[in-house]
């Protein structure tokens, strides 16, 4: 796929509309237009189209672009906003008053607006994924709005002119526009920028992506705890291949020496938020311990055990999915415990266990995971002596420890509970036996 026939140098804009949040659909069209900037060496410009006077906020915008950032977004330009920009679209649009190419009429309500008559109603444009695209029965429409506000289409195109914008990178669904935007260009004389019009996102069944699929706003995924670097990497398999079939990438510098727009497709992409939660986890435990504890933060809602913080991730980093899991896995380990609640459950062999974990923990101290391992690798080898089973021996330790059937691995749970604590937990689970 060869680009750049007849550009100096590559610009190439994310235009946002301020009226919601930033959904993964617009953070994916913003990742496609960065990757293609960098592999360029090309300009990323920002520009917030809010000429929707009703629905635009600036709250919005800038919850937008806190996203972004977050993602890890750079821009070389903006933010422009077109709300701001008034003088440019009224230069552009007495041009084609003069041509004789706009009138002004009122619509079936009165409302008077300034309207577009293209002098050719059919034609075609190029897309670089697609080839020649043709359309026809194009109608006269909106260029200014009744309120003064320039239409999307006009708007887009003197920005795109003006801006110097190379290449337009978008989804499927703007076709209809493109069609549009083309005759503009010509109207007005500016040379059109090269087209990439991706593949639609689709939920898992084929349907139109929705709420109900699980495509929410980037900021719902960002207060669930996934990781930028998981979404940005499946954002990035959504209308782009890796050569090697690589899904999982450390971050944005790590796709993009990966990227080439060339692997680029105009098939529909399928949707799939198990998948995105999978990557998620896998990101996750991919994480040091340290790194780890960075990002969780801000969502701990107790302070973890003193001088045993990176234990604790340790301990809980395999188990968890998103980082709002690590509150629960977190109580899990270290909550009381009613042992009332598991002690008819327990076999035979429970009340020896219990006796014998408490006979080697009076008076232990256990530093770190080291001397956990230990004191493990001594009840293991009484059990073993006594002929009880590894399972006999660590579930009713388990439940002891936890109250719970599963979880990190037992030297994790005497290391970050520590000796005193472990023993009086063993100790009222073996009484509530008796």
């Amino acid at each position: 796929m060869h680009l750049l026939i007849g550009h100096d140098g590559v610009r190439v804009r994310f235009a946002p509309s301020p009226t919601g949040m930033l959904h993964l659909g617009g953070a994916r069209t913003a990742l496609f237009n960065y990757l293609f900037a960098r592999y360029h060496e090309g300009d990323l410009v920002l520009r917030i189209e809010d000429t929707d006077l009703e629905r635009s906020t600036r709250e919005f915008e800038e919850a937008q672009i806190e996203d972004l950032e977050w993602l890890g977004f750079r821009f070389q330009d903006g933010p422009y906003r077109q709300s701001e920009r008034g003088d440019v679209y009224e230069a552009a649009a007495a041009r084609l008053e003069e041509a004789g190419l706009a009138y002004r009429a009122e619509d079936d309500a009165g409302r008077r607006a300034l309207y577009f008559r293209p002098l050719e109603r059919e034609g075609s444009f190029r897309d670089v994924l697609r080839g020649g695209v043709s359309f026809s029965k194009i109608e006269d429409f909106v260029l200014v709005k009744s309120d003064g506000m320039p239409a999307y289409n006009f708007a887009a195109v003197v920005d795109d002119a003006a801006m110097g914008i190379t290449h337009v990178l978008r989804g499927e669904e703007h076709l209809s526009n493109t069609a549009r935007q083309a005759l503009l260009y010509r109207a007005l004389g500016e040379r059109e920028p090269e087209f990439l019009h991706l593949g639609l996102v689709l939920a898992p069944d084929g349907t139109k992506l929705s709420k109900r699929h699980g495509a929410r706003s980037v900021a719902e995924h960002r207060r669930d705890g996934y990781l930028p670097e998981a979404i940005i990497g499946y954002l990035a398999l959504l209308g782009w291949s890796h050569p090697e079939g690589k899904e999982e990438f450390a971050g944005l510098d790590d796709l993009a020496r990966e990227w080439d727009p060339a692997r680029l497709g105009a098939s529909p992409a399928i949707f799939d938020p198990d998948r995105l939660l999978n990557l998620n986890a896998r990101r996750v435990r991919s994480l040091s311990a340290a790194e780890l504890l960075r990002h969780l933060e801000p969502f701990l809602e107790d302070s973890l055990p003193e001088g045993r913080e990176l234990l604790t991730v340790e301990a809980i980093q395999e188990d968890m999915r998103v980082l709002s899991d690590a509150p629960r896995l977190v109580r899990e380990m270290v909550a009381p415990v009613d042992p009332g609640i598991f002690a008819d459950e327990l076999p035979e062999t429970s009340a020896g266990v219990y006796a014998r974990a408490e006979e080697i923990l009076e008076g232990r101290r256990i530093e770190g995971l080291e001397d956990a391992r230990e004191l493990v690798g001594e009840l293991r080898a009484w059990a073993k002596e006594k002929g009880i089973k590894t399972r006999e021996l660590l579930h009713p330790l388990r439940l002891a420890l936890t109250g719970r059937h599963k979880g990190p691995q037992m030297p994790y749970l005497f290391a970050i509970l520590g000796g005193r604590e472990a023993r009086e937990r063993i100790k009222r689970a073996r009484e509530a036996i008796l």
